[in-house]
């Protein structure tokens, strides 16, 4: 049996794991790779928003790994999607989902910096933003971060785009689009 590539989204504020992961779902889904929709653990504080609660990522890793024992996943080709507020946190971490052996990341609408300097030294990250969105200046100091570490970043830009505009940007046409740009980042094998 083959194993699939999988897709984690992460929702934004104020929204569901079900709703994040319906834009993605009919592109990942003909490709017959898994789809994982995350929602903020009210369990663990979370009220509505990634970014807010700034949770362990452990906790993230965890779900992922109960996943793949679920399911027949490549761990060569697992890839993080956060939208708005779970952009914000997917890149407030990125040292962790480096460690957690993630081959790549999309920022959708969202984006911090690290909390730490250190370099990733493999986490290749996709962005599509807006630059109208009020928060645009800290996504473009998030892609400078993965310039710095020499990352492969591609820099997908809604040109006049506010929130809405970039929340409209992920059709099915840049969803197939950036499902291509994952498939061109699996993590390397490891050496025996």
């Amino acid at each position: 049996m083959s194993t699939a590539p999988l897709v984690v989204v992460l929702h934004g504020d104020r929204s569901t794991a079900s709703a994040a992961t319906q834009r993605w779902r009919s592109a990942v889904s003909a490709r017959g790779w898994a789809l994982l929709g995350v929602q903020c653990p009210a369990d663990k504080g979370c009220k509505d928003s990634f970014w807010k609660w700034d949770g362990d990522p452990a906790w993230l890793v965890d779900q992922i790994r109960a996943a793949e024992s679920q399911l027949d996943i490549d761990p060569r080709r697992i890839y993080l999607v956060g939208w708005s507020g779970g952009a914000t946190y997917l890149g407030r971490h990125a040292q962790a989902w480096e460690a957690a052996g993630i081959a790549a990341i999309v920022f959708h609408g969202g984006g911090h910096q690290p909390y730490e300097d250190a370099c990733v030294a493999r986490l290749p990250a996709y962005f599509l933003v807006g630059d109208h969105n009020p928060l645009h200046s800290l996504m473009k100091d998030l892609r400078a971060y993965f310039d710095r570490c020499k990352q492969d970043v591609a820099w997908d830009l809604v040109a006049g785009g506010d929130h809405d505009r970039e929340e409209r940007a992920l059709d099915r046409e840049k969803a197939d689009l950036i499902l291509d740009w994952m498939a061109a980042h699996a993590r390397p094998r490891s050496r025996p």
